[in-house]
């Protein structure tokens, strides 16, 4: 529970001398000057510095992000676990930004004395270690104790509260919604703005009653100002919705915005319900359309996530989780894989060939799917020079379609092999001759046109009848979501979906494959909608025991009921219809069959 405090002027003087005497020791064993707590001095300071090297030789250190500006450690001691904040100063913009801001250790901590003065519970600093140089700032530290028997709330909601019984999770679900309510509104009432509000900042524990007792972590981005208006509340709680908007249900986003909103004093009074809540997912969608494509990006070269290869003749983007012999093996002899003894060919046609193999990924051998994409006309490289390989293609559409949180196999590598001809000035994913990608093999798994054929066919009417209204209502979600989250598929059949998992569950899991003919466009056009609804209906046309009423079903399914008019779900039903005959037609003429 947050304890409510008068609220002071951000101009008031804290409680307490923070880094300072006679509550902080001064001491400098080596070329970093520490202010520790008397009470911990010897347990975090030896005659060299930081005892940081002793805990790791004893096995008591564990590392729990690593990046270019800050690693943070976790120390198990014999006096409790603490966290070690090591903030890095890899470039001279880091060096000037602490000359004017001070350094992030000092901020961290002097902002955590100030939550706890407004009765915000957050970490309570115990050690600060600074590195100066002729007066600037270079590398510095910050140690705070764990808060005991307190997990992220990002992991308490994808973890935990899942393995909760259902009335548990349901009741801890509405418990947790009001206590991120009460918290937010106090923090903005005390003034406070966290610039980078998700749940990986909150930490969160059960009491006995299992109420949730939130705390604040990562003070970096937390802001003072003189006061939070509601157009600046509406931006913070954009931030926040970004989390929970993919991830928890429309009821209890609205708790929390409820409890918000009856939380919040003193600053006029509070907009209507309806109109804040339209403006924050508003707002909401526009961040998470930016931070989606910024994700992305992340395929394209060298980071934490991928790692990029180049040869003479053959490049590579992987991921890291893909073993380095693997990747060199590859680029050594991007065929090799089809001629493997345990290799299964799953297709071999003029435009691609698939098979299954293992692979060494995270360390572990690993069932893959291996697709190599053939030239379907002599000009392909140089049409590549306009457009990105099919392969490319597929990798970043696989990308985009993680980052938007839509299921489809985890990417692993992907691999041209160019001219030594090509032009320099092209990105090396342009001008490819043969292209080859890998993902990791979904198992167990059936495509839905198999298991219509196979499983339904086999079915007596009444179970069959039962499924397709199960499957009908799983697949209208996942295209309606594919497509709130600007993605369109121009292939989008029965052929490229998986189910995953048990085929019989209540709630099937699905997920695409085939990515080619992903599109990224936001927000998507009526006509592209039209048209991979019907592509989809065309594929589903010769399901056994699928009628009218099913597609009827499915698209009220996929349309959002509450928002939608008799006449526009009809109009859509009409554009699909006219859609479907359209593509009969065309196929027809080209002496094509229909899948």
């Amino acid at each position: 529970m947050i304890r409510h405090a008068t609220r002071q002027s951000h101009e008031d003087p804290p409680a307490e001398s923070l880094f300072k005497p006679p509550s902080w020791h001064w001491t400098k064993p080596g070329e970093i000057g520490w202010w520790v707590r008397p009470e911990w001095h010897s347990t975090l300071i030896g005659p060299s510095g930081l005892r940081i090297d002793e805990w790791r030789d004893r096995g008591q250190l564990t590392t729990i992000k690593t990046g270019p500006n800050r690693v943070v450690y976790r120390a198990d001691l014999a006096q409790g676990s603490v966290f070690v904040k090591h903030f890095l100063v890899p470039s001279w913009r880091e060096k000037l930004r602490q000359w004017f801001r001070r350094g992030k250790g000092r901020n961290e901590g002097r902002r955590a004395l100030k939550l706890a003065g407004i009765g915000v519970p957050t970490i309570t600093p115990i050690a600060l270690g600074e590195q100066r140089k002729r007066a600037f700032l270079f590398e510095n530290y910050l140690i705070t104790p764990a808060i005991p028997d307190s997990v992220p709330l990002d992991e308490f909601v994808e973890t935990r509260l899942l393995g909760f019984e259902p009335s548990r999770r349901a009741r801890v679900g509405q418990a947790l919604a009001f206590a991120l309510g009460e918290l937010t509104a106090h923090l903005h009432d005390a003034g406070f703005v966290h610039q980078d509000f998700h749940p990986g900042n909150l930490l969160v524990r059960l009491d006995e009653e299992d109420r949730p007792q939130l705390a604040m972590i990562d003070l970096d981005a937390l802001r003072v100002r003189r006061d939070v208006s509601w157009k600046d509340a509406k931006a913070n709680l954009a931030l926040l919705n970004n989390y929970f908007w993919t991830r928890c249900d429309r009821t209890d986003r609205l708790r929390f915005l409820s409890t918000y909103l009856k939380s919040r004093r003193g600053v006029g009074r509070p907009p209507d319900l309806r109109t804040i809540a339209a403006g924050i997912e508003t707002a909401t969608r526009s961040w998470a359309e930016k931070l989606w494509r910024r994700w992305g990006r992340r395929c394209r070269g060298d980071n934490k996530y991928f790692k990029t290869y180049r040869e003479s003749r053959c490049w590579a983007v992987a991921s890291r989780d893909l073993d380095r012999a693997t990747v060199s093996g590859l680029m050594n002899d991007p065929d090799e894989p089809f001629s493997r003894p345990d290799a299964v060919v799953l297709k071999d046609s003029r435009t691609t060939t698939v098979a299954q193999v293992t692979m060494h990924v995270e360390g572990r051998p690993t069932p893959v799917i291996y697709k190599r994409f053939n030239r379907k006309k002599v000009l392909d490289p140089v049409l590549n020079i306009f457009r990105p390989s099919r392969a490319w293609r597929a990798w970043q559409n696989g990308q985009h379609l993680d980052c938007r949180a839509v299921p489809t196999p985890r990417n692993l590598i992907v691999i041209g092999e160019s001219s030594p001809r090509r032009l320099r000035i092209l990105p090396h994913h342009f001008w490819s001759h043969d292209t080859y990608l890998a993902t990791v093999k979904a198992e167990p798994s059936i495509t839905v046109g198999d298991y219509a054929l196979t499983v339904l066919a086999g079915l007596p009417i009444e179970g069959r009848r039962e499924r397709i209204r199960r499957f009908t209502t799983v697949l209208a979600r996942l295209i309606r979501t594919m497509h709130e989250r600007s993605l369109s598929h121009r292939d989008l059949k029965a052929a490229n979906i998986l189910i995953v998992g048990d085929p019989d569950a209540i709630s099937p899991i699905l997920s695409l494959i085939d990515l080619v003919g992903v599109t990224l466009d936001h927000p998507i056009a009526h006509g592209r909608r039209v048209q991979n609804l019907a592509r989809l209906q065309i594929s589903l046309a010769n399901v056994p025991g699928r009628t009218r009423t099913d597609a009827l079903r499915f698209l009220r399914a996929y349309l959002p009921w509450i928002h939608t008019s008799r006449p526009a779900w009809k109009g859509l039903w009409r554009d699909v219809e006219r859609a479907c005959r359209s593509k009969e037609l065309q196929n027809r003429k080209r002496g094509r069959v229909l899948s």
